[in-house]
């Protein structure tokens, strides 16, 4: 990467992307020890159909000129102390339209570069590729300022390591905590803070250059950015109630007692994904490697129970990348083996205190108990015990905000209940258990036949319960008096609440 005119041409520099030639040129012009993120950058925005690349030249970058402070500023070799923004347009550009784009401009999102062939891709927010955005569950809304002119951008954050003061830990987690800026509002933490604040004491080697962080630095390191995390040990995970209906638990293969659970153990897609339809990250460590989940697709399997493929930001390798199975976690473009997957790591809005398996157990139960109570009144709470009898019946959980639950009820609901939850007073964040009937969700229908919500900040051992609601009944507690029951509603199914499509 040649930095002798790095701050050149002012401000920007225009180029369009028609040929295989012009993309070859922009990844050579920043190539670095790994061009792996970067090339898979450029996929993504291509893929989007770019046909325009904005090179905004000396670009004040927040993280990058923290990096600088904390370890360029102080080498010997000469290190400018800008970045470049790279903006990306569907439209076809002319110089004299960058301070007043058109209307159809298609802006595609940046990637910023840091003047470092260690590690030239840093802060980078791109729109999902296309036929990958609806698997994508936790993409943010990013504002961008360009020329003056107010752009957006929805997408998950993406960064790469530089390889001396992060590493892919430090990556991770700031990728982490970039989308809990933008999507929960916490304070705004540069990258080099995440090299910066972690404690030396509970690591190993020198803190600079680094040699990454351990498992006990991470979640310390989350909590003082605000995101205290849960904590999950692929050797031990919980052992979860099982509601009476539910499949067996996991066992490792028939004559390997010892194999590593991460080759072997289901559970580890169903606590991913309670977390991703909440809209939250999960920070995987493999080993000798982090990487962070930002979504999931539900793939149909004839025969067989459907399989989950999910979506990772690998530092090393690029972002939007397709897991094929978590069980044999190999990348699909390089041959590359991870090793297996040894923990999860969820960073949580401080006050999102309740497990989510505990409310999904205590959910599933409360719910088939109130249409057992319910059958010989309201006829249309059989359902859902039909729906468990023919082993019908899914779970789909996960966390939001309550307002942002009671703003999201206009999606085929009962006029009756949408009025009660949203008079009801509910805790800041909720669980909610949705009962899903698999046959209308394979057939991509409202799926959605009951559900039970629950206060975050009650105990594992003791959830408490807000709502619940089967076919045809509900009920809803209040702060003091008897709840509200019961409450007669439609027995139709309606769409789910959660991120993504269930």
């Amino acid at each position: 990467m040649d930095t002798t005119r790095w701050e050149e041409p002012e401000p920007a520099e225009l180029r369009l992307l028609v040929t295989d030639a012009d993309w070859a040129s922009l990844a050579a012009r920043y190539r670095g020890r790994n061009p792996r993120p970067l090339d898979r950058c450029l996929e993504v925005v291509r893929a989007g159909g770019a046909t325009t690349v904005v090179i905004e030249t000396r670009y004040i970058d927040l993280d990058y000129r923290s990096e600088y402070s904390a370890l360029y500023a102080r080498t010997f070799q000469s290190v400018p102390d800008s970045a470049h923004r790279l903006h990306f347009f569907r439209a076809p550009l002319t110089a004299d339209q960058l301070w007043r784009l058109p209307d159809d401009h298609g802006y595609l999102g940046y990637v910023i570069i840091r003047p470092s062939e260690l590690g030239p891709v840093g802060r980078t927010v791109l729109q999902p590729p296309p036929g990958m955005a609806d698997a994508v569950r936790t993409q943010v809304r990013d504002p961008v300022n360009f020329f003056g002119q107010n752009l957006t951008v929805e997408g998950v954050p993406f960064i790469q390591q530089d390889t001396q003061l992060g590493r892919c830990a430090h990556a991770a987690a700031w990728m982490c905590h970039y989308a809990g800026h933008r999507r929960h509002g916490l304070a705004r933490r540069p990258m080099a803070d995440f090299s910066l604040f972690a404690n030396p004491g509970l690591g190993y080697g020198r803190p600079l250059p680094s040699q990454g962080l351990t498992v006990q630095q991470l979640l310390e390191l989350l909590r003082t950015c605000d995101l205290p995390a849960s904590f999950y040990n692929v050797r031990q995970l919980p052992a979860s109630q099982l509601v009476p209906w539910a499949d067996p638990p996991p066992q490792p293969p028939s004559g390997q007692p010892d194999a590593h659970p991460g080759l072997w153990d289901t559970r580890l897609l169903g606590i991913c994904c309670r977390y991703l339809n909440s809209g939250l990250p999960v920070l995987v460590g493999s080993g000798d490697h982090a990487f962070v989940l930002c979504g999931y697709r539900r793939e149909r399997r004839e025969g067989k129970r459907d399989w989950i493929t999910f979506i990772r930001h690998d530092d090393q390798r690029g972002p939007y990348l397709r897991v094929g199975n978590v069980l044999d976690d190999a990348d699909q473009d390089t041959g590359y083996r991870y090793s297996p997957w040894q923990c999860l790591i969820v960073p949580l809005p401080a006050k999102l205190w309740l497990p989510p398996e505990p409310a999904e157990f205590f959910g599933a139960i409360l719910m088939r108990g109130l249409a057992q109570t319910l059958r010989g009144q309201i006829p249309e709470a059989e359902l859902l015990l039909k729906l468990i009898e023919d082993g019908r019946l899914a779970l789909r959980t996960y966390a939001l905000e309550a307002n942002a639950f009671k703003t999201g009820l206009d999606r085929g609901m009962d006029e009756q209940l949408v009025r009660e939850y949203r008079l009801a007073r509910f805790s800041h964040h909720v669980w909610v258990v949705e009962a899903v009937d698999r046959d209308q969700r394979s057939d991509g229908l409202a799926c959605v036949v009951g559900e039970a919500i629950f206060d975050v900040t009650s105990s594992e051992n003791a959830p408490n319960l807000l709502a619940l609601h089967v076919p045809g009944a509900a009920l809803v507690h209040r702060t003091t008096g008897p709840p509200r029951f019961p409450i007669r509603c439609a027995p139709d199914p309606y769409w789910s609440g959660g991120v993504g499509p269930p």
